[in-house]
């Protein structure tokens, strides 16, 4: 089974207002996290990295290409 990250993620990812969010896999689904150094899952992305990526916004279009980007990395 192949786990996708979605643009709905990123757009989470990136409004989150917890410490140190991140995405992670955990039990085959994509889950965001408050804190990614106490994450159980795999981290797959960060906000911070998110952040140095793209700046403060994200626009939908750029979501959608990161989200896809993502997903084909853990494929």
């Amino acid at each position: 089974m192949t786990t996708t990250i979605t643009a709905d993620n990123i757009r989470a990812l990136a409004q989150s207002n917890d410490a140190d969010p991140a995405l992670a896999v955990a039990q085959d689904e994509v889950v965001l996290v408050p804190e990614a150094a106490a994450a159980g899952g795999h981290i797959v992305y960060t906000k911070a990295e998110l952040v140095r990526d793209y700046g403060e916004e994200i626009t939908d279009v750029q979501a959608e290409v990161l989200a896809a980007g993502l997903s084909a990395q853990l494929a």
